[in-house]
């Protein structure tokens, strides 16, 4: 990695931890090592979603247990497995606000709840769509501005058959393209994928340790470089490779 990176970041998501089958935890760990041993450090590492598997209590306890482990400042999304069994209720309890707002400065994070209490699908809704954006009309027009949610707003390569697309997905994308939104991070499809719209560049995360992954794409999380001259480049970390895969490289003048 080269030396000119002013802003690194990790983003990762679908780690579906739980004591009850589905969770890979030799990769979780493996995961956890790896970006404990990133230099330069990450300055934030986002998880988008589906933190637990189930959203039930010894989900949630294990997976504080598991996130400990992380070292570095960690924010979370909730993704539509964490809403399940009123899961909600515990998410916020454990691990802070369904929405949030995270200013480091030069760097603005605007995390956002688009799943919807046992529903696979998700939606941000006309409260959530205003509340964004809100904040990013007034957010400086010289910070690092990204969203995190779980659901996608496009529909993914290779995932299978497309049906959790956010619903309002077409305003949320007006929205975002309008505000000149440096990045959206998503998961929930369990598989990476990097892609610019105008001034945006929409990031999905595969899944980090969960047993539902897709073909041979494996377990990955990815490394967001915001380089001294405002460009940035995104890699894809295979876990247990540990290879990463260029996933996009964008010039300073598409996120001014």
């Amino acid at each position: 990695m080269s030396s000119d990176v002013r802003v690194r970041l990790v983003h990762l998501s679908d780690t579906h931890i739980s004591p009850y089958g589905q969770f890979v935890e030799e990769t979780f760990d493996e995961a956890v090592r790896q970006i404990n041993a990133l230099d330069p450090s990450p300055k934030l590492i986002i998880h988008t979603g589906d933190l637990t598997d189930n959203g039930v209590l010894p989900d949630y306890e294990y997976a504080l247990e598991k996130i400990k482990l992380i070292e570095g400042d960690l924010v979370i999304a909730p993704g539509n497995h964490d809403e399940r069994n009123y899961g909600q209720s515990l998410f916020r309890e454990m691990i802070g606000g369904l929405d949030r707002e995270v200013d480091l400065g030069d760097l603005r994070l605007y995390v956002m709840n688009s799943p919807e209490p046992d529903r696979d699908e998700g939606r941000l809704g006309r409260r959530r769509q205003e509340l964004l954006n809100n904040r990013l009309r007034k957010a400086p027009r010289d910070v690092l501005k990204i969203v995190a949610f779980h659901h996608h707003l496009v529909p993914v390569p290779h995932s299978g058959r497309e049906t959790n697309v956010l619903e309002d997905a077409g305003e949320v994308l007006d929205n975002v393209l309008k505000y000149k939104v440096d990045l959206v991070l998503m998961g929930h499809r369990h598989v990476g994928r990097a892609l610019r719209i105008e001034d945006t560049i929409l990031l999905n995360a595969g899944t980090a340790s969960s047993i539902r992954t897709r073909g041979r794409l494996g377990h990955t999380f990815n490394i967001i470089d915001v380089m001294e001259d405002g460009s940035i480049r995104i890699y894809e970390r295979d876990i247990k490779k540990l290879e990463d895969r260029v996933k996009g490289e964008y010039s300073a003048k598409t996120h001014t």
